[in-house]
C-alpha cells in the first residue's frame, strides 16, 4: 500500500488568497481568462501546486519550479504531466470541474486523478461510441435512460484518471482503456505505460460531481478540505465518507 492524499478545494472561495502565490508568468496568463470561473480554477490550480512543492520542498511557494517537460515523447515539449522539480520521488495530479480542485499527491506510488460535472445534457450514446469499450457499452445502455449520464461520467472519470497517472493524455484512446472492474485495462499498453496494475478508486466528491483515483499501488487515503491559504495551505482533517461540505455546482467549466 502507499499513502495517497487528496485536497478538496473550492476555487469560488479561495481564488483570490491564491492569487500572489503564482509566478509571474502564470499571473500574467490568468490575465488573458475570458470566463471568470475558469481564472479561478486556474489560478487556484497552480498555487495548491506551489504550496505542495513548499510544504514538501521547504522553499517559498514562489520558489517552488514546476516541470511540464513530456518525458514519453523525443521532443520533450511543454506538454507532459506536471511535476515539481527537486522532488523526484513525488508524484501528483490535479484537476478541476465546476467550482472545485482535486489534488492529488503521493510519494508512493504515481497517481492521476480527475473530477467531472454531472452535466445530465449529455448524450452517453454519442460520446460512449467514442470512449468506451463494447463491455462498458452494453452496461451502460443496460441502465435506465435517467442514470445514463451519471454511469457514463463515472466511467470517463476513471479512464481520464488512468491515462493522466501514466501521462500519456489522450494519444491513448479512451476506448481502449477497459475501468469497468477495480483496475484499469490495456490490451495492448503503449511504450511508457506502468507495468504495475493501476488501481481505481472513486472518491466521495459533493452532490454535483463525479471524482476517481488511480494508482500503481493500493492508496492508503486521506481527502483534506482546502480551508484557507494565507499561511500555507491550511487543511481540514482527513474526511470519512463524504470529502467536504457541499459545494454550489458551477456549470460550464471543466478541466
Amino acid at each position: 500500500m502507499a499513502d495517497v492524499e487528496v485536497w478538496v478545494a473550492d476555487a469560488v472561495a479561495l481564488a483570490d488568497r491564491a492569487e500572489p502565490l503564482l509566478s509571474a508568468a502564470e499571473a500574467e496568463r490568468s490575465r488573458r481568462y475570458v470566463s471568470a470561473a475558469a481564472r479561478r480554477l486556474f489560478v487556484l490550480s497552480r498555487a495548491l501546486q506551489r504550496l505542495l512543492g513548499s510544504a514538501r520542498l521547504g522553499v517559498p511557494a514562489d520558489r517552488v519550479e514546476i516541470g511540464r517537460r513530456c518525458r514519453l515523447c523525443t521532443a520533450g515539449g511543454d506538454h507532459g504531466k506536471p511535476y515539481l522539480e527537486g522532488a523526484p520521488g513525488l508524484d501528483y495530479s490535479v484537476s478541476h470541474a465546476g467550482r472545485l480542485v482535486l489534488l492529488a499527491w503521493s510519494p508512493g506510488c504515481r497517481v492521476g486523478v480527475d473530477v467531472e460535472w454531472l452535466d445530465r445534457r449529455l448524450d452517453p450514446a454519442l460520446l460512449g461510441a467514442r470512449t468506451l469499450a463494447a463491455a462498458e457499452q452494453a452496461g451502460l445502455d443496460a441502465l435506465p435512460a435517467a442514470d445514463r449520464p451519471a454511469e457514463f461520467l463515472r466511467l470517463w472519470t476513471r479512464k481520464e484518471a488512468a491515462v493522466k497517472l501514466a501521462g500519456h493524455g489522450l494519444t491513448v484512446p479512451l476506448a481502449a482503456v477497459r475501468v469497468d472492474g477495480p483496475t484499469a485495462r490495456l490490451a495492448e499498453p503503449p511504450p511508457g505505460w506502468p507495468a504495475e496494475p493501476l488501481s481505481l478508486t472513486a472518491l466521495p466528491v459533493p452532490d454535483g460531481y463525479t471524482a476517481a483515483l488511480a494508482t500503481t499501488a493500493s492508496p492508503r487515503l486521506a481527502l483534506r478540505e482546502v480551508i484557507d491559504l494565507r499561511n500555507g495551505v491550511e487543511l481540514g482533517p482527513p474526511a470519512a465518507g463524504r470529502a467536504t461540505r457541499g459545494l454550489p455546482v458551477e456549470p460550464g467549466t471543466t478541466n
